[in-house]
């Protein structure tokens, strides 16, 4: 995939398929991807933290760089539980990595919520098997029975559910599982369980996935960029989905002065670009691709929240991409000149 114009290997741990690769294989793989200059990029295994240890996950993919000798890139790097140690923790970890002259960064977002598929807070081996085999097991009354022991129930107070796609189950939508099964008059784990079988799996949740106050810790890092890991979908999406950029232009930098304009702008253009080796990407000189935004300082907001979600960001004035006017005087044009980028053919 290197040589057809791919920049590395990435690796999504919490979902199948990439669950059931061991870190040896992971290693192994790396190693491949590393004659080839190319970068690890991991969404690592929540399932390894423990009460001992809570960095474990990161701990594993540190491992897999230093055994292979690639670079490493951690998406989202957060600390996810507040009661559990501290954020100097985990950036400690990505700061003796580099001491010892290892290639890691990270990047993560500014709002303290995650997103995701609500199949994420099923056990392991009720999707062992794909999709077809999750299905059967959320037929089964005994198997239902041993998910709903094994689940966190925290999920189901906490989180809220987007993306139905039966008419019938669009008034759950922003609804967390408790609320829901309140409405049904049905037990937490039936509710879900019956929820999915009705949406064929496809239902998304968000709620509480970072700690608030340690986010400033995280942006400003010198080794941290900015990335929204956002997906677009349902009514309820993760309000990151439509603010996060702004967010740190308007917030972190303007209000905060949590970091110079300047730097924050580089963390979201130039610095990801070069991390990548996008060599047309990420800063304004002659001969690069014109990927060019224009906004107004002062009016620059991010107004998007858990209760009004899909709110669009303020003072973005004009977007150019490829040369090519796409939000022209806050009006989208219709145009869409994106395109995919592969190394070594189009960057």
């Amino acid at each position: 995939c290197l040589e057809e114009g791919a920049w590395g290997l990435s690796s999504g741990l919490d979902y199948p398929p990439g669950s059931y690769a061991s870190t040896e294989e992971l290693i192994s793989l790396c190693k491949e991807a590393e004659k080839l200059d190319g970068i690890y990029h991991t969404h690592t295994r929540a399932n390894l933290i423990t009460e001992n240890n809570h960095l474990a996950p990161w701990e594993e993919a540190i491992e897999i760089g230093k055994k292979s000798g690639i670079p490493v890139h951690l998406t989202h790097y957060k600390q996810k539980d507040p009661g559990v140690g501290s954020f100097n923790d985990y950036l400690g970890l990505v700061e003796d990595a580099r001491e010892e002259g290892m290639d890691v960064t990270f990047d993560s977002y500014t709002y303290p919520f995650s997103g995701t598929t609500i199949t994420i807070i099923l056990p392991q081996w009720a999707k062992d098997g794909g999709p077809e085999v999750l299905v059967n097991n959320l037929k089964s009354q005994s198997s239902r029975k041993k998910m709903c022991q094994e689940i966190n129930h925290e999920a189901f107070k906490e989180n809220w559910l987007t993306n139905f796609k039966q008419p019938h189950n669009k008034k759950y939508e922003g609804l967390s599982i408790s609320e829901i099964a309140l409405m049904k008059d049905t037990d937490t784990c039936e509710t879900i369980f019956d929820l999915l079988l009705d949406e064929n799996l496809g239902i998304s949740t968000v709620g509480l996935g970072n700690t608030a106050h340690s986010i400033p810790e995280f942006v400003k890092h010198p080794a941290g960029m900015i990335a929204s890991d956002s997906l677009i979908f349902g009514d309820y999406p993760n309000p990151r989905t439509y603010g996060n950029f702004t967010k740190v232009i308007a917030e972190f930098s303007r209000d905060d002065k949590l970091l110079p304009l300047e730097d924050a702008i580089r963390k979201m253009t130039s610095f990801p670009a070069q991390r990548l080796g996008l060599t047309k990407k990420g800063i304004l000189i002659d001969g690069y691709d014109a990927d060019v935004i224009v906004f107004d300082l002062p009016k620059v907001k991010a107004p998007a929240t858990k209760n009004n979600p899909k709110r669009l960001s303020e003072g973005i004035e004009q977007v150019i991409v490829n040369g090519e006017f796409v939000i022209k005087n806050k009006k989208h044009t219709g145009n869409l000149p994106g395109k995919s980028i592969r190394r070594g053919i189009n960057s």
